[in-house]
């Protein structure tokens, strides 16, 4: 994974970062020799964080030296990975393909079945079903739509040809329909007739 460049950076995180890095690196010129956790306690006080973690950014500003190296990163993998390897992603893929895609239209259970019985016949691990799933919502809608014969769908998610012009200004005026926050009332029986919209 490669770092971001410090202008992909939040501002804020950056500003934290920096902060960060002052304070560690005056605190590595005041102790030049061995840290006592007692000096790791002030230096964590300093930071507003605790000690493990003081001690964990110091040593990353260490082997670092940059403040890029301190920049908090979210935790976990970073969105878009994908964890599987080649030949189980061929699997998925090509089943997906031959069998999800068509016109019988079997559900997601039975992919998954099929999946699992390809992977276990080329002895590997079967995915999980979530994965299955995420690797499905990555199909474009129209394209799944139109392999599986999903009339209905395919309608919804065509673009229409054509469109508005107008030649001169409010030639075309549109109106949004929002109900007001303001009930009505009857003027003789003082009740709500209702909320206009």
């Amino acid at each position: 994974m490669t770092d971001p460049f410090p202008d992909e950076v939040d501002e804020a995180l950056w500003d934290e970062a920096c902060r960060r890095a002052e304070a560690i690196r005056g605190f590595l010129i005041r102790r030049s020799g061995k840290v006592s956790a007692g000096d790791m306690t002030l230096l964590a006080a300093e930071l507003e964080v605790s000690r493990a973690t003081a001690f964990r950014l110091t040593k990353l500003f260490r082997a670092g030296g940059t403040v890029m190296s301190l920049v908090e990163r979210k935790p976990g993998r970073p969105d878009g990975r994908r964890m599987l390897d080649g030949k189980r992603e061929e699997i998925i893929r090509t089943t997906i393909n031959r069998y999800y895609l068509t016109k019988n239209r079997p559900g997601i259970s039975q992919l998954v079945r099929d999946i699992r019985t390809n992977c276990v016949s080329a002895g590997l691990k079967p995915p999980h079903r979530r994965t299955i799933k995420t690797r499905l919502e990555d199909i474009d809608l129209h394209k799944r739509a139109k392999r599986r014969g999903e009339a209905e769908i395919v309608k919804r998610t065509t673009a229409v040809r054509g469109g508005l012009t107008a030649s001169r200004p409010l030639q075309i005026v549109q109106v949004d329909h929002t109900k007001a926050d303001i009930f009505v009332v009857d003027e003789e029986t003082r009740l709500p007739i209702g909320r206009p919209g």
